[in-house]
C-alpha cells in the first residue's frame, strides 16, 4: 500500500505529518491487522489513517479540537475509525494497552508519555516517535532506558516543484523503541 499524498489531507491550519516521514514512521512501526496503535498528538490525523488503513484499531490524541474535528473529517474521508480523544496526554491517554504507539506531538510532556507509552505497550510492543527539535530528540533518548531496543535515524527530504526547484523539508529526527 502506497502513503496517501499530503494534498489529499484536508488540513486547515493543524500540522499534518509529511508523506515522506510517515512513509518512514509507518514502516518503524510496522502495523498488523488487528493490532491496537494510539496516535499522541494526532494533529490532522495523517498517521492515524494510515495505521488505520493497514487494519489497526487506533485511538488518536489531541489537544486542538480544530485537530480533532480534521481527524473526523478525514477519517470519514477515507472510510476508516478513528476512536479520538481531545485532551492532553499524558493524562488524555487511554488506560489500555497498545501493540503500536506513535507520539507526533508532546506539549512539554515527552518525559512522562514516554513512561505512559512504555507503561501501556504489549511485551515486543512498539514506541516511533518524530522530532523537529534537536532537545527533544535528546531527551527521547534520555528517557528511553528500559526499552530493549532504541534505533535513531534523521530524515532529510525535499520535493521538486513545478519549475524544477528543490523545496527542502525540514529535518525530522525518528525514534524507534521496542519495549
Amino acid at each position: 500500500m502506497r502513503a496517501i499524498e499530503d494534498d489529499r489531507f484536508i488540513r486547515g491550519d493543524v500540522p499534518l505529518t509529511k508523506r515522506d516521514v510517515r512513509v518512514y514512521i509507518l514502516d518503524a512501526l510496522d502495523i498488523n491487522a488487528a493490532e491496537r496503535a494510539l496516535d499522541i498528538g494526532a494533529g490532522t490525523g495523517s498517521v492515524s489513517i494510515e495505521m488505520a488503513m493497514r487494519g489497526a484499531i487506533v485511538d488518536a490524541v489531541e489537544t486542538n479540537a480544530a485537530g480533532i474535528n480534521l481527524i473526523k473529517e478525514n477519517a470519514k474521508k477515507f472510510g476508516v475509525n478513528i476512536n479520538t480523544v481531545n485532551g492532553m496526554a499524558p493524562d488524555a491517554i487511554p488506560n489500555i494497552t497498545y501493540d503500536k504507539i506513535f507520539v507526533g506531538g508532546s506539549k512539554g510532556n515527552l518525559k512522562e508519555i514516554i513512561k505512559k507509552s512504555y507503561d501501556l505497550l504489549k511485551d515486543g510492543g512498539v514506541l516511533v516517535m518524530s522530532f523537529i527539535l534537536p532537545k527533544n530528540f535528546a531527551i527521547a533518548l534520555e528517557t528511553m532506558s528500559e526499552f530493549k531496543i532504541v534505533e535513531s535515524t534523521l530524515i532529510q527530504s525535499s520535493n521538486v516543484n513545478k519549475i524544477g526547484m528543490m523545496m527542502a523539508n525540514n529535518p525530522v529526527f525518528i525514534v524507534r523503541g521496542v519495549k
